[in-house]
């Protein structure tokens, strides 16, 4: 395995490390619950490619943008917490979880969720690792088909016009003024 483009930016090196992840993940999952074969070890070599891909991306995370990859924070006792890191720098973790905090955000953003009064929030959406916070959807939604369109609207029998009418009944004017406010924007930047 290797990179098609090395990252540059911190999102980028955090994108690539999480996609990283999951793809380990995935198959190592995938291959314990005996759903794929490898007979070969070809898959298994791909895990381990993969690994010491996103380790060395973490250890450029230090020289570039100050991150202390996690075997360099000093040892504690079970249950306390390292000393702060020093001035400039992050620990590991702390930076994976700013990033993703980062990453959600922009999502949330990008999304005509974001302006929903049935949406439960960002917050929600990173408690439950990216699923879209609706409390009109029954199951689990993860993405839309397209930002500027609900996932009742996508995935369900609701049309365009019954969501806003339920908006404007259940939370007014306003709600459904900013609801088509950003589903004018998110219409524009497709």
């Amino acid at each position: 395995m290797e990179l098609k483009k090395q990252p540059e930016t911190e999102m980028e090196y955090w994108e690539t490390i999480e996609s990283l992840g999951g793809f380990i993940w995935r198959i190592n999952h995938e291959l314990g619950h005996g759903r794929i074969d490898d007979p070969t070890g070809e898959l298994s070599k791909e895990v381990v490619s993969a690994q010491k891909i996103s380790d060395s991306l973490v250890r450029e995370l230090d020289e570039k943008f100050g991150v202390i990859h996690p075997s360099d924070v000093p040892p504690v006792e079970m249950g306390q917490k390292p000393p702060p890191a020093p001035e400039g720098k992050i620990y590991y973790w702390n930076w994976y979880q700013k990033m993703k905090e980062l990453a959600y955000k922009a999502d949330y953003e990008k999304m005509i969720c974001s302006a929903c009064p049935f949406s439960d929030g960002l917050e929600k959406m990173m408690r439950l690792g990216g699923v879209i916070p609706c409390s009109l959807w029954r199951g689990m939604l993860y993405r839309l088909t397209q930002p500027y369109e609900c996932g009742m609207v996508s995935f369900d029998s609701w049309t365009q016009e019954a969501i806003e009418k339920k908006i404007k009944r259940e939370h007014g004017d306003d709600a459904l003024a900013t609801f088509k406010k950003k589903k004018e924007a998110l219409t524009l930047t497709k």
